[in-house]
Parts: C-alpha cells; structure tokens; sequence
C-alpha cells in the first residue's frame, strides 16, 4: 500500500548529520553533503595515468622492504609488470591508495596518544613510509 506524496513530505523535525545542507523547494526538502577535501594529496580518483604507476612502482618496493617474507610481494609484483607496455594501472592498487589516503585523513583528526595506539593495530598501512607514498596536490605558490 502507497502513502500520498503529501502524506510522506510533511514532517515536522528533520533530523541531519552535521555538515549537511537543506534546501526547501515547494515544501520539497532537498538535502546534500557540504564535506570538502581539505587534503594535501589526491584522491586515486584525481591522478593521471604516469602518477598511478609513480605510485604503484613505489608501493611494490615499499611492501617489499616493509614485509619482505610476505608470499603477497610476488602477486604486487606480477600485477604491476607491463604496466608501461599496455598503459594501465591495476585498480586493486586503488584501493590500497585509498586505505593509506583513509589512515592519513582519520589521524589528522586524532591526538598523538591515539595515533601511537592506532599504529599498533593490524593495518599493514599504518606504518609511516606507506603516507610517504601518497601523491601531493600542486601548490598556488607565485
């Protein structure tokens, strides 16, 4: 069974997360996230294709040298071979940008006891090297 329209647009509260904000259009609410990324670094999103493989050459050597005994350097290995030759970048290395991107913009938030606790934790990602990594947006500087 279907409410009328009108029925389901009157409410008298409207309860938000903040950050969010509300338009009134004809008694119609029309809700959207203001959230802007006031990062230092791109999204996966936002690299060109010579910058993803910038990164993903990095990651493999970096994995390799953080976790040398781990039986996953040989399967970062094999997806980033000819890279160069078919002009690609395997997206799995996307996602792995996006965790350390994640871990990067969760501790700037946090205070240095919490950031000490959270760097114990099984992220692979957290250790320092891996934000080292990550692609810096350019600056306006004259």
């Amino acid at each position: 069974m279907k409410a009328p329209v009108g029925v389901l647009l009157k409410t008298n509260r409207l309860i938000m997360p903040l950050g969010t904000k509300v338009n009134r259009f004809n008694n119609i609410f029309i809700r959207y996230n203001t959230t802007q990324n006031k990062s230092h670094f791109k999204r996966w999103s936002e690299l060109e294709l010579p910058e993803r493989q910038q990164f993903i050459k990095e990651f493999v050597k970096n994995y390799k040298k953080q976790f040398p005994k781990s039986r996953t350097n040989l399967s970062l290995k094999m997806l980033s071979l000819d890279m160069d030759k078919f002009e690609d970048s395997p997206a799995v290395f996307g996602i792995f940008y996006n965790d350390i991107y994640k871990e990067l913009a969760k501790e700037a938030g946090q205070s240095a006891i919490v950031q000490s606790i959270a760097a114990r934790e099984e992220n692979r990602f957290t250790h320092h090297t891996f934000k080292k990594l990550l692609i810096r947006k350019p600056t306006n500087i004259p």
